[in-house]
């Protein structure tokens, strides 16, 4: 039966499957970035309009991140037993019904329970968007592809950060106040019914209808994703690898696939320890901590932002070329020295253009590290059959400290400065430098099922 392929699928790969898949992927990680930084914008209009103090501030620009643990947390249970597709449906219906909330929310408590609901969309797409495109994709692509994911992240930063600055440019300060910060997150809505209207065309993960018992459907994804011959190699791979993981996933902590776990878990909560996370959240009011008019500080953010752009479009030229763990110790490396002179900038009295310059840097340097690799690492590590729980216990350690690194950025400011801050965040940078040198191996090449094996090995 497995023998008898549909006769559309018989002349080989079709790529318009492979582009709807991409979309998926991409316009998941757009929402991503969006809902997640538009917060940026809004927060100076939001701590006037409800009169918030420093940790006040604290929990309104981090309180999205706590439906982000939910989201990520439960992502990986959900997409196992009803597929990637269904989830990821389930996650554009958080991302619009948080924009329209927000929009016609009148306190703070209102705010909050609508931000938590877009942060459960943002933090179950964090594990199912690259996690989808890395089971559908061909395996010399699989890095490009996945990329796209990251792609779609700083598009959706750079939209937040431009559709921030029009806005804010639109109205009086009075204005921006009260209605202004709102329609920053209502502009959000479009391209979530853009994610729906895509996903409803999209395939489902051939591994996830393997690992379900729909042979035949995965063997057919397969085909229009692949073409016939390399299909069958694909399908052979998946099915011995499905095979030899019929275990329980408490295994996964003391197996051989415990490392991989470990290393995900450390290395996704070490991405937001170096402080991309609160740099994105806060950045007007960096600038404006730095000298920068409130519209020069918003026209600072679109900067940096575009630079993200910039060197995300490198690091997807380069994945697949330099290999994960170059990239990952080159960027690591550029972020220390950025948050360290612009440490120094701060404690020599504040200069807004260094400031400036060593934020952008810091932002290139995630770009073509944690930015990319983190994801690519996490969508690829993981075995098969437990790849949605495993990737949902690792994420979940990103979204921590992600939550916990917006919470006290305002109160570690008032503490110990600007300065003390930044040089903080650097000193974690170099944590991560270090546990990449020692833990992180290189994936680049590799199968799903050869990575598994590797991990199995060591």
């Amino acid at each position: 039966m497995l023998n008898k392929i549909p006769d559309d699928n018989k002349s080989g790969r079709n790529l318009r499957f492979l582009v709807i898949a991409a979309t998926v992927s991409s316009l998941g990680g757009f929402l991503f970035g969006y809902d997640n930084i538009v917060i940026s914008g809004a927060i100076g209009y939001l701590t006037k309009s409800f009169n918030l103090d420093a940790a006040g501030v604290g929990w309104a620009a981090g309180c999205a991140l706590v439906g982000c643990l939910v989201g990520s947390a439960g992502s990986g249970w959900l997409a196992d037993r009803i597929g990637l597709k269904k989830s990821l449906a389930i996650c554009a219906v958080c991302f619009a019904g948080s924009s329209i909330g927000v929009f016609f929310t009148y306190s703070l408590n209102q705010f909050v329970f609508w931000r938590i609901l877009g942060g459960v969309g943002i933090g179950a797409a964090s594990i199912l968007a690259p996690m989808y495109i890395a089971e559908i994709a061909p395996t010399k692509m699989r890095g490009r592809l996945v990329t796209l994911y990251q792609l779609g992240i700083v598009l959706g930063i750079l939209s937040a950060v431009f559709v921030n600055m029009l806005i804010q440019r639109c109205g009086t300060e009075a204005w921006n106040q009260a209605i202004g910060w709102k329609w920053m997150f209502m502009a959000g809505t479009l391209p979530a019914l853009l994610f729906a209207a895509v996903i409803v065309v999209a395939l489902e993960s051939p591994r996830w209808l393997m690992k379900v018992g729909r042979q035949v459907e995965g063997l057919s994804v397969l085909t229009r994703i692949n073409g016939e011959t390399i299909a069958r190699e694909e399908f052979a791979g998946i099915k011995e690898s499905l095979v030899a993981e019929e275990t329980k996933f408490s295994e996964i902590f003391t197996s051989g696939f415990g490392r991989a776990l470990f290393i995900g878990i450390v290395l996704a909560g070490l991405t937001q320890t170096s402080g991309i996370t609160a740099v994105f959240s806060y950045l007007p009011s960096i600038f404006e901590a730095a000298g920068a008019r409130t519209g020069d500080a918003f026209f600072q953010s679109v900067l940096v932002s575009a630079i993200n752009l910039v060197f995300t479009l490198v690091a997807l030229w380069l994945v697949d070329k330099a290999g994960r763990r170059t990239l990952l110790l080159t960027g690591i490396c550029i972020q220390v020295l950025a948050f360290s002179a612009v440490g120094l900038f701060y404690f020599l009295g504040g200069w807004s253009i260094g400031v400036l310059v060593g934020v952008m840097a810091f932002v290139a340097g995630h770009a073509i590290g944690n930015g990319v690799v983190c994801w690519v690492l996490l969508a690829e590590i993981f075995p098969t059959k437990v790849r949605g729980r495993a990737m949902s216990v690792a994420t979940t350690s990103l979204w921590i400290f992600a939550f916990l690194s917006n919470l006290i950025f305002p109160v570690m400011q008032n503490a110990v400065g600007n300065h003390g801050s930044f040089w903080f965040f650097a000193f974690m940078a170099v944590v991560n430098l270090f546990f990449v040198l020692l833990m992180v191996p290189e994936t680049r090449g590799h199968s799903l099922e050869d990575i598994e094996k590797i991990f199995i090995k060591k």
